[in-house]
């Protein structure tokens, strides 16, 4: 049963995210997660969550901690989502800035850090996933104590007769089309990060200009469902797509218009395959 690294100080070893067995089969990060039914107290396993903390108490400068190896979070623990990280300082310098990254993509950050501090992914962040790398990069200098990887299981068990996981994930469009146009909603969503997830449905937010607007919604170049027709109050709109995996059957994702509307906001509907 997997747990954080043991207590006291310990050297930081140097290692990159491209380092030999790096997450790969073989690669030396200790034993797997329990598997549903072990005693880990969680009922069975499924939502369970895990702590893994580094210890430091060390000065950095300037410095990236590359916190899966740290941590011992290899391959085995693939599907679990990273909610949150926890640092605690002892001190840090004036501007010194501290900056979550996944994948080298910035997530979430703070200026001169004091005590507790708690850094959370702003997208979906399940390991082998979504991500494969997990990164705390310091940019100044600070007397870090440690940090902690807050991970949890994802519910990705599904009973006879329980209804499929569903994700919402919104896209932030706010355009106002004219005449015969065409919004590409694939500008808005990172395609990597959701690969393989099935879109269930799209609601579409959006209200006429004038009278009356209409959209096709075409995946792949294919017509989804009946042209929507739209008026000046804004409902909303679902169109419910047939057989769409991103990055697959999906690589394409456009709304043509016909007259002037504003769109407002479009939200997919993901589940896993």
């Amino acid at each position: 049963m997997p747990g954080g690294s043991r207590p006291g100080p310990a050297p930081i070893p140097d290692v990159g995210p491209g380092f030999p067995g790096d997450f790969g089969p073989g690669g030396d990060f200790g034993p797997a997660p329990g598997y549903p039914g072990d005693d880990f107290g969680n009922g069975g396993g499924y939502g369970r969550q895990e702590r893994k903390v580094i210890y430091l108490n060390r000065r950095v400068n300037n410095e990236t901690l590359h916190l899966r190896q740290l941590a011992g979070i290899g391959e085995n623990y693939r599907g679990y989502v990273v909610e949150s990280v926890e640092a605690e300082f002892r001190s840090s310098g004036y501007n010194t800035e501290v900056i979550l990254l996944t994948d080298g993509r910035r997530e979430e950050s703070v200026y001169s850090p004091q005590g507790s501090v708690l850094l959370r992914p702003q997208y979906r962040a399940v390991l082998g996933e979504d991500i494969r790398t997990l990164q705390l990069e310091i940019r100044g200098n600070a007397q870090l104590e440690s940090v902690t990887v807050n991970l949890r299981e994802q519910d990705s068990y599904n009973p006879p007769g329980r209804p499929e996981r569903t994700i919402d994930v919104p896209l932030y469009v706010n355009r106002r089309l004219y005449g015969n146009d065409r919004l590409d909603l694939g500008m808005y969503l990172d395609m990597n990060r959701y690969r393989g997830y099935r879109i269930q449905a799209i609601e579409i937010e959006a209200n006429a200009v004038y009278n009356v607007a209409l959209m096709d919604l075409l995946i792949n170049g294919f017509n989804q469902g009946q042209t929507i027709q739209v008026d000046r109050y804004g409902r909303r709109q679902t169109v419910y797509p047939q057989n769409a995996v991103i990055g697959q059957t999906a690589s394409s994702i456009v709304l043509y218009t016909r007259g002037d509307l504003d769109v407002r906001g479009v939200t997919l509907k993901l589940s896993r395959r």
